[in-house]
């Protein structure tokens, strides 16, 4: 409890702050009554919505203006909670009265001394590292903005050289994309460099998709009714994602695949991301639904079946979104050596453990950072690698022997793997009829 002498020295303080003795404590602390405030864009004389948007000396201006209208704003709030204390509330009391005498200093030495030179380049500091962040988003910032600053240009720059890159690799249309397949097989290729494709890396992709069929059954009219590009990496890593054995861009319905080892080990990620990736999204689309996930620091809307399923399927009313979610959850509490995997991402492997430079490395594919490999999405998909594996013997393109993955960590031993196999296959089929029904209602309209 906050002792009366501790009280009296609080309010003491706050009422000499100033330097002018007042008697009445509330009369110090409430701001002046002021005339109305324009809007914070018309005060600036500029109307922008996003803080990239104005010049340099702008933005310094408009900070410095903001930081203490913030600290007017917070200042009445903390008065008005004062005012509502009861008289037991001592300590929380003392914390408010110890903040308003910080806020009322700090704002007598704003209007005693301005925007100092060292404000002045912190301010100039924060505008240049959220102009160059803005820029290597791709959020539209104006060229006059850019023009500013050579940094800004270089970070321009770099964003171009970024987007064509991405373009080479993933765009779904361009003159690399190759259709010799489309008719036949249902999909289009191209290699992510962007040359001509070659012959002997179509039948690698066609050779694949044969393993995969061969289990789920003809997928030609919905590869082809989804508009999907398969880009190989001959052999190197997914543009810009050194951690990535195979990726799919949903933006651009591509999948791509091709990556290998160091020591040249091709990472048979196609059933990873056709089956799991593609026809999951695919599905979720068809089916109407998105669900906010994480993508690295970001949140974003995805439409991956598998993610609604799991957080909204478990408590709904359709039975097959129920079993879709039930199965994924039981899958996720039966994953092999989970401590194992969760130590690998962190890149902390056990002494005892004897994993070679290829299992690392095939680890850090699989698994990713963080907790990535414990997403929905992820779970599904490799449930459908080593459900592949379990009804096709001797693969050689699209997934692993099964015995291969019973042995490794954030898959399924073969026992718990049995207990799983007749929900992924209802899974896999769900996903199906989804999106063949709605490719047919499609065919209907048009």
């Amino acid at each position: 409890m906050m002792s009366q002498a501790a009280n009296d020295w609080v309010q003491a303080s706050l009422t000499f702050s100033s330097g002018i003795v007042q008697t009445d404590l509330t009369a110090q602390l409430n701001p002046q009554i002021e005339t109305e405030r324009p809007a914070d864009q018309e005060s600036r004389g500029v109307y922008v919505s996003r803080p990239y948007e104005l010049f340099e000396q702008d933005y310094i201006r408009f900070s410095f203006e903001a930081r203490k209208r913030n600290l007017e704003k917070e200042r009445t709030a903390k008065q008005a909670e004062l005012e509502t204390l009861g008289g037991r509330a001592t300590k929380r009391r003392l914390e408010l009265l110890l903040r308003l005498r910080a806020i009322t200093h700090t704002l007598e030495k704003i209007e005693r001394d301005g925007l100092t030179p060292e404000k002045e380049s912190w301010c100039r500091r924060e505008y240049m590292l959220l102009v160059k962040d803005a820029i290597r988003r791709g959020e539209p910032v104006p060229s006059e903005i850019i023009a500013q600053r050579v940094e800004f240009q270089r970070a321009f720059t770099g964003r171009q050289r970024y987007e064509k890159g991405r373009h080479t690799s993933f765009a779904n249309s361009s003159v690399a994309v190759d259709t010799r397949f489309l008719a036949t097989c249902g999909f289009k290729a191209k290699l992510q460099n962007g040359k001509p494709m070659r012959g002997e890396t179509m039948d690698e992709l066609a050779q694949g998709l044969d393993e995969i069929e061969a289990v789920i059954g003809r997928l030609g009219n919905l590869l082809r009714a989804t508009n999907l590009t398969i880009a190989h990496t001959l052999g190197k890593h997914p543009f810009m994602r050194g951690d990535a054995g195979g990726l799919y861009v949903p933006s651009e319905r591509t999948v791509t695949v091709g990556t290998m080892t160091h020591s040249g080990r091709l990472i048979r990620s196609l059933a990873h991301e056709l089956l799991g990736h593609w026809l999951d999204y695919e599905a979720g689309k068809a089916f109407g639904v998105t669900t906010r996930v994480r993508k690295g620091k970001r949140l974003v809307d995805a439409s991956a079946l598998s993610e609604y399923s799991v957080r909204y399927g478990l408590r709904g009313a359709d039975t097959l979104l129920r079993q879709d979610g039930a199965l994924i959850a039981q899958a996720s509490s039966l994953v092999r050596d989970r401590v194992l995997a969760q130590k690998v991402t962190r890149k902390k492997v056990p002494n005892d453990v004897e994993l070679g430079e290829e299992d690392i490395e095939i680890y850090k594919f699989v698994l990713g950072h963080s907790d990535y490999w414990l997403a929905p999405r992820e779970i599904l998909a490799r449930l459908c690698e080593q459900f592949c594996a379990k009804r096709f013997a001797a693969p050689q393109i699209a997934f692993e022997p099964f015995a291969w993955y019973t042995q490794r960590a954030a898959y399924w031993s073969a026992e718990d793997f049995a207990t799983l196999e007749l929900l992924i296959e209802q899974a896999l089929r769900w996903r199906v009829e989804i999106l063949a029904a709605h490719v047919d209602a499609k065919n209907d309209v048009t």
